[in-house]
């Protein structure tokens, strides 16, 4: 009999990388959603806001905009990239 093995989950995530992703996916729903934007608007650099985004997005609460040659971030809701 071979013992099945059940995948845990890591440890929790941060409450202060929670609190700054939800910041930022704020942002990106108020219509702020270029990562240059929203590094302005937390205060954070860039690869941090990439980190939150990365992770927004692995979610499924935001994707990807491709507007003039510049990507941008919008909520997950269905609604065409503008």
């Amino acid at each position: 009999m071979q013992q099945q093995t059940v995948r845990r989950p890591g440890r929790p995530r941060d409450p202060n990388v929670i609190a700054r992703d939800e910041a930022i996916f704020q942002l990106i729903a108020d219509g702020h959603a270029t990562r240059a934007e929203l590094a302005a608007r937390t205060g954070l650099d860039r690869a941090l806001v990439q980190l939150a985004c990365q992770r927004l997005h692995r979610a499924g609460r935001i994707r990807q905009c491709l507007a003039n040659g510049a990507v941008s971030w919008s909520v997950a809701d269905g609604t065409p990239c503008s």
